[in-house]
């Protein structure tokens, strides 16, 4: 639905244009003028760290906190600022991926993206609804996959503790007019977290092409199909859970985007198309009874699946040297179905829904530049659902540049999110008279950028109204009720001495709570930070260090009841020695001081993680 980095990608396969970021915007921009509230991740910075997944990434930007229920292929959640789970909206080269099928509302699997495959990924906190419609309440992540300039045949090789592996091949082909890729991978991460196991197996492979001097075609596609086996959610994990039958879990999702640029003379206009299909079975065993509940979760069975179609028609255009407009209309289709049961002591009672939706949007944003160092940024959208009524979300942006090249800038704005299909239609726990859940943030931001060093301030207000909660009745029901609030600050710097000495550093502090009670919500710790550290004694050998911080938070589970999880601090170190221009070797040792540590009840980390992996290019 969203045109974001497809335009820059297509464009990208006749010349190699400034590089822009569109994720905070319609109008592009240059990476020199992002808000302090938006961070991009490049290849060249993360391939260093060597992560095992796309959380170890994400977990150390500011404003952001990442768990795993049970480890990789469990329940992965992104709270921005405190904000649930469902309230990011997810993009892979602009096609949006959130799942509204599960009990999770609409949250995403992280867990079969292959990082070999990523180009940039763009991280914007948040209301954006202004731009990309619903689900974006808190932020925007948008993971890039953009092949390579030069002919290339990459295979990476991995292996560590617990059974870790991973393996992939990719392949870039560039012709006069065009860049064709393809890639393929498999990932298996054994008992890390006690308990668990998974694997994914996943093909990728798409093509950027110039079709004349103002005429660009991006295509992309990407299959996965993925397994997991471990501990059910709220079971209290390996340590707790009174059943000792695994769940297991089978995904399969079929991703695929198109883009059409046309250049005119004063004006860009774009039409991109989406599609996204997911299926996901569930063969859990329940939860037994315990401290919280006397009942427990009965055993259950169910297949969910989900198709989307959108498609987006925009134009962008300059009216002068201050200012540029842009403007446009989306369109989306979804139709998701859940084919299930749960066993009541012997009575197996359905809980299949089935649900189709759709809606038209139109879209308008204006950025203004003055040469005083005053510049705005104003846009506001109208979303028409099917058999809803319309909402309209507002964002303004204003910032001023000082002298000392500081910058100070306010933002508000607001979004929505509509119900899940699953809040909507399961027939047990469903309510067809939810209402979209709102947001509304104001944030004032501090940043500096000198030569090669730049830091940030932000402080955010952010507030959530018509929560979904589950409320147990009688008779059990999905409910608008709750408001939240969350409000802190993110402080974030980066400094490069030199062409050996890099550093990074961020620290957030994000309150969360429900205003009516000021009860503390799970899995939100108020603190976090992470530090990093990079130096290159020599061209051909890298080493770095990373620490992240998480602080206490609040969590349950039905086998132990409210409990309070202590914080911890994790290390990782990886070397990186480029052997030759062909081959590069590595070594990375996650958790280095082998601190065991819970982010949900009764899931423990188990330690130390070494790996060793080695890289071959053609």
């Amino acid at each position: 639905m969203e045109f974001v980095l497809l335009m820059a990608a297509a464009a990208a396969a006749a010349t190699e244009p400034p590089e822009v970021t569109v994720i905070g915007s319609r109008v592009p921009i240059t990476d020199e003028d992002l808000a302090a509230s938006i961070t991009v991740l490049r290849r060249d910075e993360f391939d260093i760290e060597k992560p095992v997944e796309l959380a170890d990434l994400l977990r150390r930007v500011a404003g952001m906190h990442v768990d795993t229920v049970g480890g990789r292929g469990g329940t992965g959640s992104i709270y921005v600022r405190g904000a649930d789970p469902n309230y990011t909206l997810v993009l892979v080269n602009g096609v949006r991926v959130n799942d509204p099928t599960n009990s999770r509302g609409g949250s995403f699997d992280w867990s079969a993206l292959d990082i070999a495959d990523i180009e940039r990924i763009e991280i914007a906190r948040g209301p954006y609804s202004a731009i990309y419609g619903g689900d974006a309440l808190a932020g925007v992540i948008n993971i890039v996959t953009r092949p390579e300039s030069m002919s290339t045949i990459t295979v990476d090789a991995a292996a560590g503790a617990y059974d870790t592996s991973d393996l992939s091949l990719r392949a870039v082909l560039p012709t006069d007019d065009a860049r064709w890729h393809f890639g393929v991978g498999e990932s298996n991460e054994g008992e890390r977290v006690r308990g668990n196991d998974f694997e994914v197996r996943r093909i990728s492979g798409g093509v950027a092409a110039s079709l004349g001097e103002t005429t660009d075609l991006s295509v992309f596609g990407r299959y996965s199909e993925a397994t997991r086996e471990g501990f059910p959610d709220d079971s209290g994990g390996f340590q707790y859970a009174a059943l000792r039958d695994p769940e297991h879990r089978e995904s399969q999702e079929t991703l695929f985007s198109a883009g059409l640029v046309q250049r005119l003379s004063d004006a860009t206009v774009s039409l991109t198309l989406g599609y996204v299909e997911r299926g996901e079975n569930i063969d859990s065993p329940g939860v037994a009874p315990g401290v919280r509940d006397p009942f427990g979760v009965p055993a259950s069975l169910v297949d969910t699946n989900l198709e989307r179609y959108t498609a987006t028609l925009s134009a962008t255009q300059p009216l002068s040297n201050a200012v540029s407009v842009a403007y446009g209309v989306d369109w989306q289709r979804e139709a998701g179905s859940s084919d299930g049961v749960i066993d009541l002591g012997g009575f197996l009672a359905p809980t299949s829904f089935e649900l189709t939706r759709s809606y038209w949007a139109a879209f308008a944003e204006m950025r203004v530049q003055t040469s005083l160092g005053l510049s705005a940024q104003a846009g506001a959208r109208v979303d028409m659902p099917e058999s809803e009524s319309s909402v309209t979300s507002p964002r303004l942006r204003v910032a001023y540049a000082m002298p000392e090249d500081v910058t100070i800038a306010v933002s508000w704005g607001k979004a929505f999110k509509l119900p899940s299909l699953y809040a909507l239609g399961h027939p047990l726990v469903g309510n067809t008279t939810l209402a979209p859940e709102r947001s509304r943030s104001y944030e004032i931001e501090l940043s500096q950028e000198r030569g090669a060093a730049r830091w940030s301030a932000t402080w955010f207000d952010s507030e959530y109204r018509d929560a979904i909660d589950f409320d147990s009745g009688p008779p059990p029901q999905l409910v608008n009720r709750n408001r939240v609030r969350s409000r802190g600050v993110e402080l974030a710097g980066r400094l490069k001495a030199g062409a050996q000495w890099s550093f990074d550093a961020s620290i957030t502090h994000a309150r969360s709570r429900i205003t009516a009670t000021d009860n503390e919500l799970r899995n939100r710790p108020d603190w976090s930070g992470s530090l990093g550290m990079r130096w290159a004694p020599t061209q051909a050998l890298t080493l770095s260090l990373a620490a992240t911080y998480v602080g206490s938070s609040f969590d349950s589970s039905i086998a132990t009841g409210d409990v309070r999880l202590p914080g911890y601090t994790r290390a990782d170190f990886d070397a990186v020695w480029e052997v030759s221009d062909h081959i590069e070797t590595y070594v990375s040792i996650d958790n280095l001081t082998d601190r065991r540590y819970e982010q949900f009840v009764g899931f423990e980390t188990r330690g130390i993680l070494p790996r060793a992996g080695v890289r071959w290019r053609l």
